[in-house]
This record gives C-alpha cells, sequence and structure tokens, in this order.
C-alpha cells in the first residue's frame, strides 16, 4: 500500500510540472521593424523557457542563432519563405541547435559560405524537427559535439528533417549518428545530396527529390533504410561502401552511374528503376557476394558493371506469384532493357507466357540472372537473330590474341567454336582467344534468342612465331586475370576465394600459381595450363604476400592476421611448418640461393614500427630480427644474397646487409613506397607507389629506379592518373611492369623499358593488382654452373673458373672482391684475405639464372709463399 501511494505522489508531482510548463508556454513574436515583441531572433530565444514558439514575422534577419533552450519552436509566420535568416558571421552556423526537440520551420535559411559544409542548421541535439524550410546555399548537418569542459558526446539522434527545399546544399549525417529520418526534401546542386557517414544506424532516406548533385545519397558504414526517393541527373545516384543498407522502390534517372557497390555492401536492391545512365546502371566495383539484386527495372545501355573482386550477387528471387516491376504475374529476377531495343529481357523468348524469360541471362562470367523479367505485351517469339561479328586482329604471329565483339541482332545468347570443331570454347558476348600455335582457323558464331538460332563463319591465320617474349601475366585485383601486356585483354579469369586475393606467386616451371586469400585462411592452387583452381590450403589467418623458393618445392606465405609464415610444400600442397616472425608480415622473399627467407613485418598501430624476420629454411627458425622503417610493406632480395631492399610506407628504402643483418643505408623515396623488386642482374631496385600530392587527391604515382652499386635514385617516372600496386620484372630484366589503380576505375599498365628507364607504353586494363610474370612453355631458360679449381688458398691466390652452365649467351661474373669479368672461363687472383663470395650471372633472350660460390684466401703464412697459389680443389658450391 505504501508503494502505491509514493507511485501516486510521483504521478501527481509530474502533471503538476506538465501543467506548469504548459501554462508557461508562450507565443514570441520577432519582426526585424517595430510592433512585436523582439527584433531578433537570438533575443527571442533568450528570453524564451522550454515549450515556447517564436513567431517570425516577414523580413531579413542577419544574425547567427543559438538554440539552446529545450523545446523551443521558431517558425514563420507565413510559411512563404518570405522571413530570410542569413549568418552574421560567415564562419559560424546560421542555426547552431545544442538543445532537445527544436523544430525549425517554414524560414528561409542562408548557409555560412565559410563553413566547411556551408551550415545553415548544425544539430547535435536529439528529437529536433526541420521542416518545411528553404535552405540556399547551405546545408543541414546532423553532427556530434563534446565541449572541451566535459567527456560526454552529444549526438544528433532522432531528429527529423523533412519537407525542406535545399538549393546548393546537402543533408549530412555525422559519424555515429542514429535513428534519423530524412523525407520529402528536394534537394538540388549539392556536392553530395544526402551523405550518411559511418557508424550509425536505423537512419531512413525516404521520399526525397535530388537532382544534380555529385552524388545523389552516399552511405559509408551503415544500414540506413533508402526507398522511395527520385534521383535525376547526378554524377552517381546512390554510392554505398562498407553498408547493410536496403535500397528499395528508388528511381534513377539520367545519372552517370545508377547505383556504386563498394566493398563490403551486404545490401537488398529491389524494386528499383534505374533508367537512362550513360556509364552503368549499377556499377559493382566491391568484392562481396552477399547482395541481393531483384525486381528492378534496368533500361541502360550498360546496365551492370564490375570491378575488382566482383561475384557472389543474387540476381533474383524464388519464383513467386505477385506483380513484378515490369507488370507481369510473377516476382522473379530484373527487366534487362537497353535504349535501343536490344536488351535481354526486350528479345529472350517467353513460350510459356508467363513473364519470365526461358533463357537465364549471363551478366558477368558467372553471374546469372535465373528468372529474367520479360514483357508480357512484346513479341520476341516471331524474331530470328542475325549473327554478325568483328576481330580485333585476323592474322599475325603466334601467341596471337583476338578480341571477338558481338554486332549480332536480336540475340540473347551465344556460342563460340574458335577452331570449328564443334565443341563450344566460349558463351561469353564478347570473348578473348589465344590461338597459340601456326594454322589456319575457322570461327563459328552461333547466335541465338533463346527459340531461333543464326550463325557466322570467319577465318583466323596464325603465323609462326618470332618473338622470343611470353606477352602474358596474372593480375590478381578481385580473381586471378591473365592479362595480355600489349592489348591489355583479359584473356581469361579465375575466381579464387572468398574475398580480396592480396599476392601470387608462380612456380619457376610455370605450372602452378599460388594466391593467397587476404581476410581469409586459404592459399588457392591454380593450374597454369587450364587456369582453374585445383587444391587450396589452408594457412594462418589474413595471408597477404607469398613467395616461391628457387626450386619450385616450397611455398612461403605471409599471414598479417596470425603473425606468422606458412610453408607449403608444393608435391602434396600442405602446411609442412608454420614460423612465428614480427606483428603483421605482409611482404617475403626468398634468397636465389634458397638458404634464408625475408619477411617484411608491417607493425601495429599507432607506431608501426617495423622489421624485417631473416628464417634459415634449413631449420624453419627466425635467425634474425632487423628493425627497419615505418611501416614497411615489401621486401626483395639481390641474386646474390647480400642485400635486403625494403619498402617502407614512411616514404624510403631500407637496404639491409645480409652479412650483419643490419641496416646500412636508407633511400628517400616519394610518399608511401609499396612494391618492390629487383632486376635478375642485381644492378637496379625498382620501387613503386603513391606520390605524396595522392592525399590530396592527385591520384598520381611513381617508380623509382635505385642503383645497387651505391644506392642512389638514378630515375623517377611518374605514373599520372594511376596508383601503382602492382610490380614485376620479366625474366630477362629487360621489362618492368607497373599495375596501377583509379580512383575513377579507369585502371592501366605502365610498361618500362629498363635500358632507359621511361615509361613506353601505357594500357588499359580492367582490374589493377599485384603481378606476376607467367613463364612462357617455349622458353629455354638459361642454367648457370661453373667450377674452380681451387676454393681456398694463401693470399695471393690465383683462382681458375670454368664454365659450364646450359642455354647461355652471356657470362657476368662478380669474383666478391670488387673486381668483375664478362668472359665465359676467367681467372682471378684474389690479394688479401677474406672469404669471398663468387657469383656468375648467366642470360640468354628468355631470362637470367645465378650460381654463387665461396673462395676462402688465407692470410700467407710468414716467408713461405710456396702455398700462395694452391690450396684444395672443391669445385663451385651451389647457391641457386
Amino acid at each position: 500500500m505504501r508503494k502505491i501511494l509514493i507511485f501516486l505522489i510521483v504521478l501527481i508531482f509530474i502533471f503538476i510540472i506538465s501543467i506548469s510548463a504548459t501554462s508557461s508556454a508562450k507565443e514570441i513574436t520577432v519582426d526585424d521593424g517595430s510592433g512585436a515583441d523582439f527584433r531578433s531572433i537570438q533575443e527571442a530565444v533568450n528570453n524564451s523557457v522550454p515549450g515556447d514558439t517564436i513567431t517570425v514575422m516577414p523580413g531579413i534577419y542577419t544574425e547567427n542563432v543559438l538554440v539552446n533552450i529545450t523545446g523551443l519552436t521558431i517558425k514563420s509566420e507565413s510559411n512563404n519563405g518570405d522571413a530570410q535568416v542569413k549568418p552574421l558571421n560567415e564562419s559560424v552556423s546560421t542555426f547552431l541547435i545544442t538543445a532537445n526537440s527544436t523544430t525549425i520551420s517554414g524560414l528561409n535559411i542562408t548557409g555560412a559560405s565559410k563553413m566547411n559544409h556551408k551550415n545553415a542548421i548544425f544539430a547535435y541535439s536529439k528529437r529536433n524537427n526541420v521542416t518545411g524550410n528553404t535552405i540556399e546555399n547551405g546545408s543541414i548537418f546532423l553532427g556530434s559535439y563534446m565541449p572541451s569542459n566535459l567527456k560526454i558526446i552529444f549526438h544528433g539522434d532522432m531528429n527529423n528533417v523533412t519537407g525542406n527545399i535545399i538549393e546548393n546544399g546537402s543533408i549530412f549525417l555525422g559519424s555515429e549518428i542514429s535513428g534519423n529520418l530524412i523525407a520529402e526534401n528536394k534537394i538540388s546542386n549539392g556536392e553530395e545530396g544526402v551523405y550518411i557517414s559511418c557508424c550509425g544506424g536505423n537512419n531512413t532516406v525516404s521520399g526525397n527529390t535530388i537532382s544534380n548533385c555529385s552524388t545523389g545519397i552516399s552511405e559509408g558504414d551503415q544500414g540506413a533504410d533508402i526507398r522511395n526517393n527520385r534521383i535525376t541527373d547526378c554524377d552517381c545516384g546512390i554510392w554505398l561502401s562498407m553498408s547493410s543498407s536496403g535500397i528499395e522502390n528508388n528511381t534513377i534517372l539520367n545519372c552517370d552511374v545508377g547505383i556504386i557497390l563498394g566493398d563490403a555492401c551486404t545490401v537488398d536492391i529491389i524494386n528499383n528503376t534505374i533508367t537512362s545512365c550513360t556509364e552503368c546502371g549499377i556499377f559493382n566495383r566491391g568484392n562481396y557476394d552477399r547482395r541481393r539484386i531483384y525486381n528492378n527495372y534496368f533500361n541502360n545501355s550498360l546496365n551492370v558493371k564490375f570491378g575488382p573482386g566482383e561475384g557472389g550477387n543474387i540476381w533474383n528471387s524464388s519464383l513467386a506469384s505477385g506483380s513484378n516491376i515490369a507488370d507481369g504475374p510473377y516476382i522473379g529476377g530484373n527487366f534487362w532493357a537497353k535504349p535501343d531495343g536490344t536488351g535481354f529481357s526486350q528479345i529472350c523468348v517467353d513460350l510459356d507466357r508467363n513473364g519470365i524469360g526461358d533463357l537465364p541471362y549471363n551478366i558477368y562470367e558467372n553471374e546469372f540472372d535465373y528468372l529474367p523479367l520479360v514483357s508480357m505485351s512484346s513479341l520476341q517469339n516471331s524474331v530470328t537473330p542475325t549473327a554478325n561479328f568483328t576481330a580485333s586482329v585476323t592474322n599475325g604471329p603466334a601467341p596471337l590474341v583476338v578480341k571477338f565483339s558481338d554486332l549480332s541482332k536480336n540475340a540473347v545468347a551465344w556460342n563460340w567454336d574458335f577452331d570449328n570443331d564443334g565443341i563450344s570454347d566460349s558463351t561469353e558476348q564478347n570473348p578473348v582467344h589465344v590461338y597459340r600455335a601456326q594454322g589456319n582457323y575457322t570461327v563459328n558464331l552461333t547466335a541465338s534468342n533463346g527459340f531461333n538460332t543464326n550463325s557466322k563463319l570467319a577465318n583466323i591465320s596464325v603465323e609462326k612465331r618470332v618473338s622470343s617474349t611470353w606477352p602474358f601475366i596474372y593480375i590478381i585485383g578481385g580473381t586471378v586475370s591473365v592479362i595480355d601486356t600489349a592489348t591489355g585483354l583479359v584473356i581469361t579469369k579465375v575466381k579464387v576465394g572468398r574475398s580480396m586475393p592480396e599476392g601470387v606467386a608462380v612456380t619457376p616451371d610455370g605450372k602452378k600459381a599460388y594466391v593467397p586469400d587476404r581476410w581469409g585462411v586459404n592459399v588457392s592452387v591454380v593450374d597454369t595450363a587450364t587456369n582453374t583452381v585445383i587444391d587450396t590450403v589452408k594457412v594462418g589467418s589474413d595471408p597477404y604476400g607469398v613467395a616461391i623458393s628457387p626450386d619450385g618445392k616450397k611455398v612461403y606465405v605471409a599471414n598479417s592476421g596470425s603473425n606468422n609464415i606458412s610453408i607449403i610444400n608444393t608435391d602434396a600442397n600442405t602446411v609442412t611448418a608454420t614460423v612465428p616472425v614480427g606483428i603483421s608480415p605482409t611482404g617475403v622473399a626468398v634468397v636465389l640461393d634458397g638458404s634464408k627467407v625475408y619477411v617484411a613485418n608491417s607493425g601495429s598501430y599507432p607506431s608501426y614500427e617495423g622489421t624485417v624476420s631473416v628464417i634459415d629454411t634449413a631449420t624453419s627458425m627466425v635467425t634474425a630480427t632487423v628493425h627497419v622503417g615505418n611501416h614497411p610493406s615489401r621486401v626483395a632480395v639481390t641474386p646474390d644474397g647480400k642485400k635486403v631492399y625494403v619498402a617502407n610506407w614512411g616514404h624510403y628504402v631500407s637496404v639491409v646487409d645480409t652479412a650483419t643483418n643490419t641496416v646500412t643505408a636508407t633511400v628517400d623515396v616519394d610518399n608511401s613506397p609499396d612494391e618492390i623488386v629487383v632486376n635478375p642482374t642485381g644492378t637496379k631496385v625498382y620501387v613503386a607507389g603513391m606520390k605524396k600530392g595522392y592525399a590530396a587527391g592527385t591520384d598520381d604515382g611513381f617508380v623509382s629506379a635505385i642503383g645497387t652499386s651505391n644506392n642512389t635514385i638514378i630515375a623517377t617516372m611518374d605514373i599520372v592518373g594511376g596508383s601503382p600496386i602492382g610490380l614485376a620484372v620479366t625474366p630477362d630484366g629487360k621489362t618492368v611492369y607497373v599495375a596501377n589503380s583509379n580512383i575513377s576505375g579507369n585502371s592501366t599498365l605502365s610498361v618500362i623499358d629498363t635500358s632507359n628507364d621511361t615509361v613506353s607504353a601505357t594500357v588499359n586494363i580492367e582490374t589493377p593488382g599485384r603481378i606476376a610474370i607467367i613463364p612462357d612453355p617455349e622458353s629455354v631458360f638459361p642454367v648457370a654452373n661453373f667450377s674452380s679449381n681451387v676454393s681456398e688458398g694463401f693470399a695471393p691466390l690465383s683462382v681458375q673458373f670454368t664454365d659450364s652452365s646450359e642455354n647461355t649467351t652471356g657470362w657476368n661474373w662478380n669474383f666478391g672482391d670488387g673486381a668483375a669479368s664478362k668472359e665465359q672461363n676467367p681467372a682471378h687472383t684474389y690479394l688479401s684475405p677474406g672469404n669471398y663470395t663468387a657469383c656468375l650471372i648467366v642470360n640468354n633472350p628468355d631470362g637470367t639464372d645465378s650460381k654463387f660460390t665461396t673462395i676462402t684466401v688465407l692470410e700467407s703464412s710468414s716467408g713461405d709463399d710456396s702455398q700462395s697459389s694452391g690450396g684444395s680443389s672443391k669445385g663451385g658450391s651451389s647457391g641457386g
């Protein structure tokens, strides 16, 4: 009974307080002339109490208004925009709302032009209503704020921004802002229409009309509900990154790109109309596989474009009764149209007249809409296709790369037979094929609309191979792509892993490629003959860098998430050892003699102090740790094994002396060097990365050539419009390839002529990434070998070297004491005591090879020169 009495007393108290508050609330008038309670809005706010209504008469009010009283309503008298509020201080928001439950209604507000977002209204309080205002040259910003004297953060949550007209501005939701409703606003000519920052939730963007903005709606790392919006004439309609949004019932018209899907977007895209977008309807540029995209109407010249990491989308629901977006009787997939009337849904037959095409729509590689919608009123069944195509080339020496471009009419399916042997070779619309052998070939294309077919033949003449160059490389960018370096054409793609692969290495015999699945725990094994995944090997978490031993028997994988190295036996494709290393290993390189492995450990936030771990391959143990620069990413070893070069994101390259495991030099390059390789002769190191201006959005990169004799930069090549993320040197050392990403998605392959260290060509490619050279199946690589008449003796020691190399046209000797020779069988005299590493580098047009031996020169016995040119004869000890 006592508890009930206390409860009733509390209720009565609350009721009395509410009545008191209501009775104290009043209407206050503001007029820039006379006859009102106050001349300025700020004066009215300063003299108000919670619950008051401030009515603003027509006029021009030049002031910055701080609203710090809870529950105020500030509205215009007429609601027709004749109460104009302009900022007195252009560096402060016109309205700053710090109190909860504020309503701003019917005003004409100009933004503060010196603010970052030209804020007309900035709110970091809750449950506010901003409705029916006209905003000129300014934005509405819902943000957060932490006063300097408090540790609490105030967030702009649970606000309603509705029915406003915004010209030359935007609506911004800052980070960690949740529960807001952005609805029925008209936004035009802003940088973004609606921008939603990361880490909030339960925001809704609905029923807005957005036009002529750079991006209509942009969302990152959130779960906003985006529906019923109309977006027109923007560069991008909706841009999502790291999002789990629902995109439903939106109309996107006349944009460059309808929707951009970035990394890790697990969105549902349903019931949208995306038409007349000049570049594409959807740009799938990320690498996640949980997107459901169905019952949408697409009508664009290119409806879907894919970038790195594409794949795994679901393009149809299960077949269910219900009116679809094309007015058919079943919910299934999407309606695929083109403005010229040649879209899949406009041509594909529907013999059973159920509004679902009789063929699945192959959107891209393994991406299918299995239940494509078709028009119930179309006459596809009576249409006969006409097969037609062109070839990029029709004759030339092997290997001949040919891109076939389909020109067929009324076709939705294509069957290519590249040698007319009756066996289908491709069902892509515009395939690329490599003719590897000399001969005359007949190409047969059969085009179909699912009911009727038509064929066309053409001849391809392949001449005898005349070049020793094998023009194909692997590039990792979501998939393993085989690229023709001359044209940039993708010959084929291999889908590996579940997420973005980060590295690739090919065995010396060219038969297998090993690809770590970054963000995963597996390495995919690719058969290079068939370009198929033949095995997967479980390693540590977040495998990153990869390298293969010179004999091809071991693969070393840097697991950045588990701080170790996995060693894979290539015969069985099993992990035989795991070696703990430093924090977050990313780069790995093997010495040419196979005795040591060097691992770049990038360190941890915030210092990213990096190290290089030295692994003895005989014991699979770390024998030394070398402290290098800030955030090392990649590592390369000279052929003689004497120097290790480490690319540090802190804008320089560390040079490690392998004899002492110390940093003996640093080479200052441009900002953020990321990739690094050594040429086959060990005379030059190439390092690539982003230029210092990249942070300002220039998207330019660089490649620097470092001379190993004195560790100085001898050339720097600008990579304009691209950021290098892949680097490789050919076995003959004549060419360096650089794969460049670009913010705009237009990726390139730069070709560097190493004879003069200039960019000799730039080729457009689909996807940038790490690079591996594919060995030529017809290559005859040199094999270095030699012997010496003595390997030990007293100074001065004369040594005769005898070459026994195979397939060799050139010899380069380094005797280890600074002397060198290009003779095939040189003699050399060592004058001083010491241990010297003699190195022979041999070459032919296909590549290079090296071998090492140690010559031990003893200090001469006192007064005895009889043994000065003698010693034991052990021959050349293998080093490679």
